[in-house]
């Protein structure tokens, strides 16, 4: 038994195969030239004998077909199929990602808050990348997926400072959703913001705010988390989710989350803020998480190996 799980990024799309003795090989691909099966063709040799394939995209998924957001490949799982000589199974990244929890070692996690998790309770997964992902964890064995799209939800200002950001932000797009501040290109925005504010001059990426000592970034950063934080409580509330609300995605783990106020803002919820306390707040370190959520699904779906 052999098969391939994959989380095809913007960037590269990592591979691995595994079988009955566990893991077999970890390709490193570039995310270029004109297609995905170009693109594994150098590496055809490592695919024979596959059971199934289960690819993890970086974009929306509908029957069986995807375009990634931030590159130009159009993917079809049964073209898919007939490169890799096996069955394709095309999931959305976050999916994947969601239930790569069910699997993550506890080294790979962070209880930031609140009780210990429900191992088989419902959990929120959530995390800001690329856009802000979310998914629902739900209970039962094998544990399964459900995908929402609560990153376009109304962006909830909790501050005069926040406020005026929504109303910049309003001003630009009209409809403001927690994704526009909640992303790569969210944290861009509050940087340009405050340097609009504090007449400093707009950095060029998020890679540059992050790393950025100027006072418009370390506001921006610390807005970002507070928000984030923000967020996550809402969905604590209105989920109440045993398992957890689990942070995810690869901005979060990179930023100093407690010191830049993210419990606080995770636990101000005015008279229900001792019911926040009672969700476990968790955060996920491993970037893999997409990989491993697609390669449990691939036992899952063409065998145990």
């Amino acid at each position: 038994m052999r098969v391939l799980a994959a989380d095809i990024g913007g960037s590269n799309t990592r591979v691995q195969i595994l079988d009955a003795s566990g893991l077999v090989e970890t390709l490193r691909i570039p995310t270029s030239g004109p297609s995905l099966a170009q693109a594994l063709k150098p590496y055809e040799s490592s695919f024979v004998g596959l059971s199934g394939a289960v690819l993890a995209i970086a974009g929306p998924v509908q029957e069986q077909k995807a375009k990634l957001t931030n590159f130009s490949w159009d993917l079809d799982a049964q073209k898919l199929s007939h490169a890799l000589g096996c069955p394709v199974r095309l999931v959305n990244d976050f999916e994947a990602a969601a239930l790569g929890v069910s699997v993550l070692p506890e080294s790979a996690t962070e209880h930031l808050s609140g009780p210990p998790p429900d191992p088989i309770g419902l959990a929120v997964v959530l995390g800001p990348g690329t856009g802000l992902g979310q998914a629902l964890l739900l209970p039962g064995h094998p544990r399964t997926v459900h995908p929402t799209e609560g990153g376009h939800v109304d962006l909830a200002p909790n501050s005069p400072t926040q406020a005026k950001i929504w109303d910049w932000l309003h001003t630009q797009h009209g409809h403001v959703s927690a994704e526009r501040v909640l992303s790569g290109a969210g944290l861009l925005a509050l940087q340009h913001f405050f340097a609009q504010e504090l007449n400093q001059p707009r950095l060029a990426s998020p890679a540059a705010v992050s790393s950025s000592e100027t006072r418009s970034a370390r506001a921006a950063l610390t807005q970002f988390v507070q928000f984030l934080g923000a967020h996550a409580g809402n969905v604590a509330l209105a989920l109440n989710p045993p398992g957890g609300v689990w942070i995810a995605g690869g901005i979060a783990p990179r930023l100093p989350l407690k010191a830049l106020g993210l419990l606080e803002a995770f636990h101000n919820k005015g008279r229900l803020s001792p019911a926040c306390a009672q969700v476990p707040l968790m955060l996920v370190l491993d970037s893999d998480l997409g990989l491993m959520g697609a390669a449990a699904l691939a036992r899952r779906l063409y065998g145990e190996v």
